[in-house]
């Protein structure tokens, strides 16, 4: 990618500079080539964002020089400040974002010449052929997606989210001690940043197919990425709340500080298929944009098995005394948090989401639509199910 974009900037330097040639007054029209050097940006729609702002913004600049040196004249200490306050005025105003700067630029290099028309005409003149070529050779060559990384990165989140509950899994199987759960809840609470890493990452991917030709087949992609980091993050919250309810164990005056042998034996179970869940997923969502097509046969299994293990972990928490007053809430709401995890990773749910998007986004057939949304039918009812025998 970085030789691509040295290539397009060095071929939009140089064509800007041929072409503006002919038809401005300057013997050596080096603002075409700068105006091409800052419009190209890394993405095609970004290019054509700052290529118009540039435009409107030297466009201003000009009219605000001239418009000066018609009722003023010579430019003055004082004058110049007055120019360069209005200009950024008008630039907030037309709401030119981070271009604002190019309008008193603009403004005091046509004061600088005595505000002629010469100068101002020149300088229109070569910014627009700089800010055409620029957004011309992004569009011609090889405009880049950035979809790929951005699957990695929502892939990669979901691989260090099940990294956090495998942990997890393995150290609560044992009387855990309250240093074991604070560490599981500062993992926990570090996939923060990982999560915002993934949202950076997409949020180049959404910016590169806007506008791209490459991106005919796959325009959904950005939905796609979009709501498997959506899912990811609410699991990563349901994960704080769980390893919270494991520390607040400790906190209870009980027999024993943590959870019984075969409460933990179950838990360890269940964590570990949550686990694999949030892995699947995370595969699953790559599989959507990058991939032949959803494939969720694995995520829908591992569901199963943690689904399973969460009612065996479920009725053992219901067993004997568990349910006495001191204990009964502190059962509930773990169970409450795994169950939001798993229903936020919900297969039948995807597929059901999946089938709202044009077939060409994900290479979705017609068939799957309607096995998708019968699978999500059936989901509804045995999640029904599940909640009226708690």
């Amino acid at each position: 990618l970085r030789g691509i974009r040295t290539r397009k900037l060095t071929r939009a330097a140089v064509v800007s500079y041929v072409l503006a040639r002919p038809v401005s007054s300057n013997a050596h029209p080096v603002l075409a080539p700068l105006t091409a050097l800052l419009v190209v940006q890394l993405t095609l729609y970004d290019t054509l964002r700052s290529g118009l702002r540039r435009l409107a913004s030297v466009v201003v600049g000009v009219l605000v020089a001239v418009g000066f040196t018609a009722v003023v004249g010579e430019m003055q200490w004082w004058s110049l400040g007055i120019v360069v306050g209005s200009a950024l005025v008008v630039g907030r105003l037309l709401r030119l974002g981070e271009q604002i700067l190019e309008v008193p630029i603009s403004a005091m290099l046509v004061l600088a010449v005595g505000g002629s028309d010469v100068a101002a005409t020149g300088r229109i003149v070569e910014s627009v052929v700089g800010a055409a070529v620029g957004m011309a050779v992004s569009a011609l060559i090889a405009p880049p997606l950035y979809v790929r990384p951005a699957s990695e990165a929502v892939q990669s989140l979901a691989a260090e989210v099940a990294e956090v509950v495998r942990r997890v899994s393995t150290e609560v199987a044992g009387e855990y001690t309250r240093e074991q759960a604070e560490s599981w809840l500062r993992d926990a609470r570090a996939l923060g940043q990982d999560i915002l890493r993934a949202d950076r990452a997409l949020d180049r991917a959404e910016s590169s197919i806007r506008f791209n030709p490459r991106a005919r087949g796959g325009r959904y992609a950005g939905e796609s990425l979009r709501s498997g980091l959506s899912a990811l993050e609410r699991a990563a919250v349901s994960l704080r709340s769980i390893c919270r309810s494991l520390t607040d164990r400790l906190d209870r005056e009980y027999a024993e500080p943590v959870y019984e042998p075969d409460v933990r034996a179950a838990l360890c179970r269940l964590l570990r298929d949550v686990a694999e869940v949030v892995e699947e997923f995370g595969r699953l969502v790559g599989s959507e944009v990058i991939g032949g097509g959803p494939r969720d046969e694995a995520l829908r299994e591992a569901l199963g098995r943690a689904w399973a293990h969460r009612n065996e972990l479920v009725d053992l928490l219901r067993a004997g005394d568990r349910l006495g007053p001191d204990s009964w809430e502190l059962h509930g709401a773990l169970a409450a948090h795994i169950d939001r995890l798993l229903r936020d990773l919900d297969s039948d749910v995807r597929a059901e989401l999946r089938s709202t998007w044009p077939t060409g986004s994900v290479r979705v057939r017609p068939v799957q639509v309607a096995r998708a949304r019968g699978q999500a039918a059936r989901a509804q009812v045995a999640r029904a199910r599940l909640r009226r025998t708690r």
